[in-house]
């Protein structure tokens, strides 16, 4: 079942405000769909909830599992994002140049709520990736309030599941730090992207 005219233009027009002239190609409107009740973006079904889901899993996770709660947190948004972005990636061969799959994960990022999310100076060796506005810091402090350590732990898995499917890496090529966080009330989040 199509997503709703009504919740197609939230996700294309709101949420997304503007075009970038490569995603033209991309057709939004019909790559971003339902089948049943799954959210599917390619072909490929992804999970979208609320912030209350999400940060109560990663509180979970932490508190009970500490280091290893973080580590399959990361883990699994890099997993997951790694299989998508291939297959959106295969889905589209024209989307060829490394600033054409960036604008991509940046769109898809935004598209599905995530937030915003800006890569800089990336090559296949790192890079830097500033999000000044996310999903789950937004949700961290409306439940938990600020916090002392950097707290973007699904979106360090998205980085690097993102960063090894363009680069045609295995899963766990890249490690991402978060070296300033919104969660810690940092001016914005900011991750650095290193090879092993």
């Amino acid at each position: 079942m199509p997503i709703d005219r009504r919740e197609r233009s939230y996700y294309l027009d709101s949420v997304f405000p503007y075009r970038l002239a490569i995603m033209s190609e991309l057709k939004w409107a019909d790559e971003l769909g339902r089948k049943g009740h799954q959210v599917v973006l390619g072909g490929e079904s992804i999970a979208m909830h609320c912030h209350h889901y999400n940060i109560n899993l990663q509180k979970m996770l932490e508190d009970n599992l500490g280091p290893e709660g973080v580590r399959l947190l990361v883990k699994a948004a890099e997993m997951a994002n790694y299989s998508g972005f291939r297959a959106l990636l295969r889905q589209y061969p024209r989307v060829k140049t490394l600033k054409s799959k960036l604008e991509m994960a940046s769109v898809m990022f935004q598209n599905c709520g995530l937030g915003i999310i800006h890569f800089q100076s990336i090559r296949a060796s790192g890079g830097v990736i500033v999000s000044p506005s996310n999903h789950h810091v937004t949700g961290w402090l409306a439940k938990h309030g600020r916090r002392d350590t950097a707290g973007c732990h699904f979106v360090r898995g998205w980085i690097a599941g993102v960063l090894e499917a363009i680069y045609r890496q295995s899963l766990g090529h890249y490690t991402i730090e978060e070296t300033s966080c919104k969660m810690k009330r940092d001016n914005e989040c900011v991750f650095e992207a290193k090879a092993r």
